[in-house]
């Protein structure tokens, strides 16, 4: 029967998809009764294993995250205002980073409440908190590279931005979707005719389309940026340089006027006293 082979299709599906793992990787307790406890309720409903944080033992070796990556099949990179303030949240986006690069992982940064290129050249208080932990542990140098390498690419990865216009049960929903299209083997199914939810399901995907153009645009953006911060970086260094060298002579002109009424003094002194 066709229900029947449809019904059969979707168990199998079901049954794939729960062999695979979605690694979270996020910072904030805010972020998790909200916005992250949604997102993992969605994926566990749709039948897909998922490892947060939170999930771990209390007292237990944090080291084990790491394991818990080499476990997953895809990683939610959540950047947030809070994510660099996270020791731990620097050291499993390495590993990410790393299991990624060996084509081992796949990996959605997710960009929540900020933009894409606030992370990627660590601007406002998404850098800040950066910068605090490189010197918390600037006498680990490799350390401190290797983070800022992840950051730098994972943050460049295609990825889904949320901010404050978006709808967060619609954004769920269509992490929800990449999830679940990633996960499915490429070249090995058929889309098969089902009634009912069609409209909901081809907004999921115009929404989805959307957010991966508006990506794709900010990373042109970026590119544009990046050209623009550099001129303006070479401007603020000569404008720090005629600065100091006008102070320098602002300085010099100080140092003449006090020689010159030095020199007046002495020279008033002299015929005052006959000394000339």
């Amino acid at each position: 029967e066709p229900f029947a082979l449809l019904q059969y299709t979707m168990d199998v599906n079901s049954r794939r998809i729960t062999n695979h793992q979605v690694f979270v990787s996020f910072r904030g307790e805010e972020l998790w009764c909200g916005f992250v406890s949604h997102l993992v309720e969605a994926l566990q409903r749709h039948g897909i294993n998922v490892f947060i944080d939170k999930l771990e033992s209390v007292g237990q070796d944090l080291s084990n995250l790491f394991a818990r990556i080499e476990e997953s099949t895809i990683a939610l990179v959540i950047f947030s205002r809070r994510y660099t303030e996270s020791r731990w949240c620097l050291d499993e986006l390495v590993k990410i980073k790393e299991r990624a690069a060996q084509g081992l992982l796949k990996v959605i940064p997710i960009f929540f409440k900020v933009e894409p290129v606030t992370v990627k050249q660590l601007r406002g208080a998404f850098g800040d908190k950066f910068r605090d932990r490189e010197w918390e542990y600037r006498c680990d140098k490799p350390r401190t590279g290797r983070w800022k390498e992840a950051l730098a690419s994972v943050s460049c990865k295609t990825g889904l931005t949320f901010d404050r216009k978006t709808n967060e049960s619609t954004f769920v929903r269509i992490i929800v979707k990449e999830v679940e299209k990633m996960l499915q083997p490429q070249g090995k199914f058929a889309v098969l005719p089902f009634s009912g939810g069609g409209q909901d399901q081809m907004d999921i995907s115009r929404d989805s389309v959307f957010v991966h153009q508006n990506s794709y645009i900010a990373n042109q953006i970026v590119l544009v940026s990046n050209t623009y911060m550099d001129i303006e970086y070479q401007n603020s260094v000569l404008r720090a340089q005629l600065v100091a060298l006008r102070d320098r002579l602002q300085s010099l002109n100080s140092v003449i006027k006090m020689s010159e009424g030095v020199m007046a003094d002495v020279f008033l002194f002299t015929a005052n006293t006959g000394l000339c």
